[in-house]
């Protein structure tokens, strides 16, 4: 079935080569240009970063040895470990870790933020750097250590001086594993060699944490997008990992004995998208309808069809996170179908049709807006479902035009559970009009709220903050929580080592048992 692609791989088959098939192919290679997810799992092969993030999400030093912040929480002084080398032989100094931050800052949400209030950032020496603010950060060590969007990973300076909106020519880090440019065939196949320099950390790896020894010598993910092939090359041995095989073969990925694991805590949160735009969901009445009308245990039923797979969360920012809340959550949402209809006349809705974007691509969204269709009927909308595959629906919710003049009014979509977990990167519930992400919510009460939380250090503090964000998002439905969902990985019985990462697949610890007794079989 896959001697054609694996073929083209000229290691031996017992050399201990972990094959894998993740979600996406890696079209591009620079963390910083893109926020692709498979981007970023590429990111954290090859790259280190200052922090990482262990499994129960607390940023802990990685490239760091010592840090220190001032009794004013303006002035921030970082050492690097020694020994750090890039891929290329060069050391890594504080000037790479200088200009990498520069250049992350410039296309990162709390990048931004934080060189809007930076007043220098410097290498002191060859290993120590200083950041001074003129206002207190809260969330330095969270902007860090993040595993989604923009990665602030460190590269030579020489590289991290190129415009961050053209690719790296080069990539050349000094993480775990070693980019094979050579290899790299897009669109089939991307390979990693074991670094043999790197210098893990003496803390147990857990999640981006820790030491990230790397146990095989060679890793491929391989471009298979079929999901049965995937499957059926699994059971069979061809290949050792699937990140997301499909929810219908993992009872017999079970029976065939292999493992089935959750190794993502925070899942992905789905979310019911309205258009602020355009009536009726221009009234927040309308919008705060569909929280009485959405029924998310009958739409993750419906989506996977596996307890074990799903969660009903109405948080905001997840559940399990450091900010889970339901704060202002109406007491029956979800199961009030007359209080949603009574909400949409009072906001002016008098049976139009409301177009709904319906991706057909992707199974389960295109079961999830289906069932969606049928408890917006309920609640007495007229339905139009406009078919389109994924990326075109992701295209014409960038339209802001009318409805009927190609716009839209609502859609389902969903986020990574490690990108939602606090207000700064979470994009959907920002409420910045022009400047929010497509549905464009426009609060200015919500949004202050939302900018004022990366300046307030404080745990406690920040806890009473986001229970008045979920107050306040409650009231505005900048979209409406559909429930939270796992998407399980899938691997061989010879793995051991296989960790569970906040936002993200990884690589390091992982050994793989050889059976020489007897050749695969073909």
């Amino acid at each position: 079935m896959l001697t054609g692609l694996l073929s083209a791989c000229s290691v031996p088959e017992d050399d201990g080569t972990l094959r894998a098939v993740m979600h996406a192919d890696v079209q591009s290679l620079d963390p910083i240009v893109t926020t692709t997810g498979i981007v970023q799992r590429h990111a954290l092969m090859v790259y280190d970063t200052l922090f990482g993030r262990d499994a129960q999400m607390q940023p802990q030093p990685q490239m760091v040895d010592q840090w220190s912040v001032s009794d004013d929480g303006l002035i921030w002084r970082f050492s690097l470990r020694e020994g750090l080398r890039f891929h290329d032989g060069a050391p890594v100094t504080a000037a790479d870790a200088v200009a990498s931050l520069k250049r992350w800052g410039s296309k990162d949400s709390y990048g931004r933020q934080l060189f809007a209030v930076t007043r220098s950032l410097v290498a002191v020496d060859a290993r120590a750097f200083e950041w001074q603010l003129e206002r207190p950060y809260g969330l330095m060590l969270e902007a860090l250590s993040k595993t989604s969007g923009p990665i602030p990973v460190i590269m030579p300076a020489r590289l991290a001086a190129a415009d961050a909106s053209v690719p790296v020519a080069e990539v050349i880090g000094s993480g775990p594993f070693v980019f094979s440019a050579a290899e790299w065939v897009p669109g089939s196949t991307v390979v990693y060699r074991r670094n043999p320099d790197y210098l893990p950390r003496t803390e147990p790896a857990s999640g981006t944490a820790g030491g990230k020894v790397a146990r095989v010598p060679r890793v491929e993910w391989l471009n298979l997008r079929d999901s049965q092939s995937a499957v059926l090359a699994l059971a069979a041995g061809e290949v050792d990992f699937v990140e997301s095989p499909s929810i219908d073969f993992l009872p017999m990925l079970e029976a065939e004995g292999m493992q089935v694991a959750r190794l993502d805590p925070l899942g992905a949160q789905g979310m019911l998208r309205m258009n602020h735009l355009h009536p009726p969901f221009d009234h927040p009445k309308a919008r705060q309808a569909l929280l009485y009308a959405v029924n998310q245990p009958e739409l993750l039923q419906a989506m996977f069809g596996r307890p074990d797979a799903v969660q009903t969360c109405y948080s905001f920012f997840g559940c399990g996170g450091p900010l889970e809340t339901d704060a202002g959550l109406p007491a029956r949402a979800g199961a009030d179908p007359e209080r949603a209809r009574a909400l949409l006349a009072e906001a002016g809705y008098a049976g139009e049709p409301l177009v709904v974007l319906h991706p057909t691509d992707i199974l389960f969204m295109n079961i999830a807006t289906l069932v969606l269709a049928e408890q917006l009927k309920a609640v007495g909308v007229t339905v139009d479902l406009q078919a389109m595959d994924f990326g075109t629906l992701a295209s014409r919710r960038s339209n802001r035009a009318a409805p009927g003049q190609g716009g839209w009014h609502l859609g389902l979509t969903y986020w990574p559970g490690a990108s939602i977990v606090d207000p700064v990167g979470h994009l959907p519930l920002q409420a910045n009009c022009e400047r929010a992400w497509p549905g464009w919510p426009c609060d200015s009460e919500l949004q202050a709220l939302i900018e004022r939380f990366p300046y307030v250090t404080d745990p406690a503090e920040q806890r009473t903050l986001a229970d008045a964000i979920s107050r306040r998002a409650f009231e505005v439905v900048p979209y409406v929580p559909i429930g939270q969902w796992f998407q399980p990985a899938a691997y061989r019985p010879e793995l051991n080592g296989v960790l569970p990462a906040p936002g993200t697949t990884v690589f390091w610890n992982i050994e793989k048992r050889i059976d020489t007794s007897a050749p695969p079989e073909r």
